[in-house]
């Protein structure tokens, strides 16, 4: 996942390994139910609205607090090479209305996420693209040398890029237009999903599916937060502080960072429906879910209430 600050086939298995797949798969009952633990407090998702299957392909959805619109980073046609140009960004309004269905053009996979300085940050294969939100031009692009698949984005509050290479076991950086590698460790397991906090970067691992911190004092992996959660995505935290974590294949996890007692509040995978990058409206306790090859964007109301 990605914070956002203000300054004053083999064409089916790249897709799949690249965007968080791990090749297990069960099918079971679409349910917005605690699962894994009980909890205290029971949280269930309920739809709010959805998109039409306008979309091509969404990855990752991101909320701009500071305009209130959302965008939608579209792959666009599902190919091996990926490099082909037909990658967009949408741009959408929190009632889930499409202003702006190809806002940003001329991408080719984009995925992750993250907006920082009224700049959007974007993932796209091997390289980050950096949007002007003011008028969507893409002022700049980085390339990452010897990146093999760059997958989400998080941006911490001094303004450092950080992104995951899901093919090498990397987190890259791009910090004052440099980029470097932050991170090279096989405890990284297909690193998918991040969330920027001020001492440490929270992980969901597509490989080893699970979640955990990172310390940024020393680059190490810690205790596992949630477990057996394949093809683990992206991240979102909520107004109170606590954690909504996705599967590609189509989960969407809650965690309680005190207690670290956990709930599974929905599971689409019987249904094919993917939960990719999520996004979050906080003003709204709105969950943001891109479906993949489902080809929408829906929006779930955390409901919450007492087990």
């Amino acid at each position: 996942m990605k914070a956002i600050f203000s300054y004053p086939a083999l064409i089916f298995s790249v897709l799949f390994y690249s965007c968080g797949g791990s090749g297990e798969q069960q099918a079971s009952e679409d349910t917005t139910s605690a699962d894994s633990t009980s909890a205290s407090e029971s949280i269930t998702l309920q739809e709010a609205w959805a998109t039409d299957t306008i979309m091509q392909t969404p990855e990752s959805v991101i909320y701009n607090e500071n305009s209130g619109a959302i965008y939608v980073a579209n792959i666009g046609a599902v190919n091996a090479e990926g490099a082909d140009g037909d990658g967009f960004i949408s741009k959408m309004t929190p009632e889930g209305e499409v202003s702006e269905l190809r806002w940003v053009e001329g991408l080719n996979d984009p995925k992750g996420m993250g907006i920082y300085d009224n700049k959007l940050y974007v993932t796209d294969i091997r390289e980050v693209a950096v949007i002007n939100l003011e008028d969507g031009s893409i002022e700049n692009t980085y390339a990452v040398d010897g990146a093999g698949f760059l997958n989400d984005i998080t941006i911490d509050e001094d303004g450092i890029v950080y992104i995951t290479d899901s093919n090498t076991d990397k987190i890259h950086t791009l910090n004052n237009g440099e980029i470097g590698t932050w991170m090279s460790d096989s405890t990284l397991q297909r690193p998918n999903g991040l969330y920027a906090e001020r001492d440490q970067i929270l992980l969901a691992s597509a490989g080893g599916g699970f979640f955990a911190p990172i310390s940024k004092d020393n680059q190490q992996v810690g205790e596992h937060w949630i477990d057996n959660i394949p093809s683990a995505d992206g991240i979102i935290k909520t107004r109170d502080g606590k954690y909504i974590v996705s599967t590609w294949q189509g989960e969407i996890h809650y965690l309680d960072p005190e207690s670290k007692e956990s709930q599974k509040l929905s599971d689409t995978k019987a249904d094919k429906i993917n939960s990719a990058d999520i996004g979050y409206v906080p003003d709204q306790e709105l969950v943001l879910v891109p479906t993949f090859y489902d080809n929408r964007v829906v929006a779930y109301k955390i409901s919450k209430g007492n087990s």
